[in-house]
């Protein structure tokens, strides 16, 4: 059997920067900060882990904002920015097509590997009909490290199907080179795709076993992922 992990920010959907903006409001909200996250670069980083770097940036600490506070924050600005008219919404191409077709095949397990919290992980991906696609998850609020994510992924493959799907036949799909990291730091394998805010010749110098535009071509996607 194979596990196949998709990202979801640049991978799977664009939400508009609706993730990001309720980020960004909670923590002004929180510390007085209007822009908490300037020059804290988010792409591919789990939401913990952004959060500890922007209070690191201003000199504070969990005991001032508890990671807990923001998170209760985020969901309901989350629920909220993502219902917003104005906000250039967009799945990637390829979606959901490839979704359909992997979701069809018995010998795979489709889940999700983001740095989202789990919550907002489900309400991106409600918001563009895609959350019933996936069997399960890893997520940012297991773990702020992302490279921690993969080994939960596997441990929940357990105890959905009763055994493990080992690294070797696990596949890891997102647009930055996090993505392929976290992969390879356990050796699975990373399929990149340049939706993002990568290119295609920069994901390349990671080395992912394969890199792509986007998912559009569906047909070699799964020829890829089935080899």
């Amino acid at each position: 059997m194979k596990l196949i992990l998709f990202d979801i920010d640049g991978t799977l959907v664009s939400t508009g920067a609706a993730g990001s903006d309720a980020m960004r409001e909670v923590f002004a909200d929180l510390s007085g900060i209007p822009d908490g996250f300037a020059g804290v670069e988010m792409s591919g980083k789990t939401d913990a882990a952004i959060f500890r770097e922007a209070l690191t940036k201003h000199q504070l600490d969990e005991q001032a904002i508890p990671l807990a506070l923001f998170h209760e924050r985020y969901i309901p600005r989350l629920r909220f920015a993502l219902q917003e008219p104005h906000r250039q919404r967009r799945l990637m191409p390829g979606l959901p097509a490839i979704l359909e077709v992997l979701m069809g095949k018995a010998d795979i397990v489709l889940g999700l590997l983001t740095g989202n919290f789990a919550m907002g992980a489900q309400l991106k991906l409600e918001s563009f009909g895609l959350w019933h696609y996936f069997q399960l998850g890893a997520y940012g609020s297991d773990h702020h490290d992302r490279n921690e994510l993969v080994p939960i992924a596997q441990q929940r493959v357990q105890a959905l199907l009763g055994h493990t799907i080992t690294a070797q036949h696990t596949w890891v799909i997102g647009d930055t080179p996090r993505d392929i990291a976290c992969a390879h730091v356990h050796g699975a394998q990373a399929l990149a795709v340049a939706t993002g805010s990568y290119t295609v010749a920069e994901l390349q110098r990671h080395q992912p076993e394969h890199c792509c535009e986007d998912l559009g071509d569906v047909t070699t996607i799964l020829r890829v992922l089935q080899a």
